[in-house]
């Protein structure tokens, strides 16, 4: 059996879920980001029983498994986007696959019925947060952050940043230092 918890981020807390599935009979693998195999199925008064044990450690088992694999993909998006390894909406999509060993149709689904937007929407804002990061830094070029981003060209990245924020990289950094300018005033 697989269940999902919530806020299950550290090894401390993998090692809390171990020992409460243990002392309730059960052995178990947890996996990064939340997910656990367990030996067997818990019944009605077991699941009760841990998720008290549980929540003494803010600990939170998901009842609703698509909620759970929709924070599951958030939490992978970002795992990839902090680990400045070059990415792309395809990398980020196989990484998904590996990580969650489910099919791409399967992740997109969950995600899509407990979010506003689809997985490529969602995906294509992060991305473009990502790009609002990278432009502010100091003698950071658009044509290296199109590269480290695996956009198609430095075309596809201002068109797909305009589309998402309603203005151009370079209005983006304007604004940004003029709003600077205004708070040392």
């Amino acid at each position: 059996m697989i269940i999902h918890i919530k806020n299950m981020l550290s090894n401390r807390c993998k090692t809390i879920v171990t020992l409460e599935l243990y002392n309730l009979g059960y052995t178990c693998n947890c996996n990064e980001l939340g997910t656990v195999n367990v030996s067997g199925a818990l019944n009605e008064s077991e699941w009760k029983s841990l998720t008290s044990s549980l929540l003494e450690f803010d600990l939170i088992l998901m009842e609703n498994k698509k909620l759970s694999v929709s924070n599951l993909i958030k939490l992978l998006i970002e795992e990839i986007l902090n680990s400045n390894e070059e990415y792309s909406e395809i990398n980020i999509s196989n990484y998904l696959i590996l990580k969650m060993d489910m099919e791409y149709k399967k992740i997109t689904r969950a995600f899509s019925e407990n979010n506003q937007v689809t997985l490529k929407q969602y995906i294509i804002s992060v991305r473009v947060k990502k790009v609002m990061e990278l432009i502010m830094e100091p003698d950071t070029k658009l044509n290296n952050i199109s590269n480290t981003l695996h956009y198609s060209s430095t075309a596809h990245l201002c068109n797909e940043f305009k589309r998402v924020t309603g203005m151009t990289p370079k209005d983006f950094v304007n604004q940004q230092e003029e709003c600077m300018c205004e708070s040392y005033n």
